[in-house]
């Protein structure tokens, strides 16, 4: 069995309440300098790129994709 891994994933802009279900279980922190914070737990590289996607279909503009060990960064 794999070991999940935590991504950190940044978008310049804020997300609303019905989009934030649309990335569920990541949690969504939107941020006082207009950016959105999506973090947790992705099972693999097919997950993370459905994710992107899904950031694509939504017509946001990807900032950075992170790997980390610690979700509270």
């Amino acid at each position: 069995m794999s070991e999940l891994l935590i991504y950190q994933i940044r978008v310049k802009a804020h997300l609303d309440e019905s989009w934030i279900t649309w990335f569920s279980p990541l949690v969504v922190v939107n941020e006082a300098n207009g950016e959105a914070k999506l973090t947790g737990p992705v099972r693999d590289q097919a997950e993370l790129a459905g994710l992107l996607n899904r950031i694509f279909d939504l017509n946001l503009t990807l900032l950075s994709v992170n790997r980390t060990t610690d979700p509270a960064e």
